[in-house]
């Protein structure tokens, strides 16, 4: 079995001349807007366009996606599931806890709260697969699969020198805006708060699947290591970081990627200061070069750092903190 996820759209994208009988399309956003479309309809349609004769679907779009998704599989004639986000029962510092139509109380090992929308999604593409013949999977095997999951990059969580750093792409608007109420849901249980079991957004504490509270009011401040490609919506995208309250007296520490596509930090910052005042952003530097900036931040933030707004950065942050062997140069290799 393969599981193939389209590089770029799906209607033009190089995976399209390959059908494998379930077709899925998570949701949808407004991303790649100068090859996709200006709109979200404009993009499912694109998106939408993997759903062949034949394949069984399954989609979490919602709104004038859905309805783009729902026209596609009646034209192909390919039975729909439509999935809603997974009731979410709670989280705490290492994932969360949802409700599933047949599995019940299920942990995943992933944060934040859009993960129950994944989650769900997840569950009924291996329906799919077994609807379409292809593979079947336990209700157990399931369960375990969900606690198991890890997502190096997506809301991943290291510790540096006892220092809480966390990682999240963002680099669009939604994935932006999910990190903002992550941030909000996660503060009480970062290095530098004062611990206790998760919490809803906006408020002072926050709650978990246990219903403890915790009150990260007086913790210091987070730090926040960004960088941007300059084709991406970079307003938007600091618009949505900067709603969450947990970033309050953050610093920022706006950086840049050594790629012709990168924004220049000085750039980036001067569109973070815009921003501050109304967010309570303590104070926005620029820092050039990427690895000074992690380095800075790791060792001087009187709180947790959250490295963000660019895949690329996050990805100069891991090769930085994390010694993973499968990607070691081998010993004595030449070339």
């Amino acid at each position: 079995m393969a599981l193939v996820e389209v590089g770029l759209g799906g209607r033009l994208d190089a995976t399209h001349v390959w059908d494998g009988g379930v077709a899925v399309v998570t949701n949808v956003g407004l991303d790649h807007v100068e090859r996709l479309g200006p709109t979200v309809s404009a993009i499912a349609r694109e998106k939408a366009a993997i759903i062949e004769r034949g394949d069984v679907a399954v989609t979490g779009a919602d709104g004038e996606a859905l309805t783009v998704v729902r026209r596609r599989a009646r034209r192909m004639g390919a039975p729909l599931r439509e999935v809603a986000p997974a009731p979410l029962l709670g989280w705490d510092r290492d994932g969360i806890e949802v409700d599933l139509p047949r599995l019940g109380r299920t942990r995943v090992g992933l944060r934040g709260r859009h993960q129950a929308a994944n989650v769900a999604v997840a569950d009924a593409v291996l329906d799919a697969l077994a609807e379409a013949g292809i593979a079947r999977v336990d209700d157990e095997a399931r369960r375990r699969g969900y606690a198991a999951a890890r997502w190096p990059g997506r809301l991943e969580l290291l510790d540096v020198g006892g220092r809480d750093v966390l990682l999240d792409g963002a680099h669009n608007p939604a994935g932006a805006a999910a990190l903002a109420t992550a941030l909000d849901d996660l503060r009480p249980f970062l290095g530098g708060g004062t611990g206790g079991v998760g919490g809803a957004r906006g408020t002072a504490g926050a709650r978990g699947a246990g219903g403890a509270v915790a009150d990260a009011s007086d913790a210091p401040p987070l730090t926040l290591v960004v960088a941007s490609m300059a084709d991406k919506d970079v307003d938007a995208v600091i618009r949505s970081l900067a709603s969450a309250p947990a970033l309050k007296g953050a610093h920022v520490l706006a950086t840049s990627i050594d790629l012709p596509r990168a924004m220049p930090a000085d750039e980036l910052a001067a569109r973070w200061r815009r921003h501050a005042p109304a967010a309570g952003i303590a104070a926005v530097r620029s820092v050039p070069d990427a690895r000074a900036a992690l380095d800075r931040a790791v060792t001087k933030a009187p709180g947790p750092v959250v490295v963000a707004g660019s895949l690329y950065l996050v990805g100069v942050a891991r090769g930085r903190f994390v010694d993973d062997p499968q990607l070691r140069d081998p010993e004595g290799d030449a070339e």
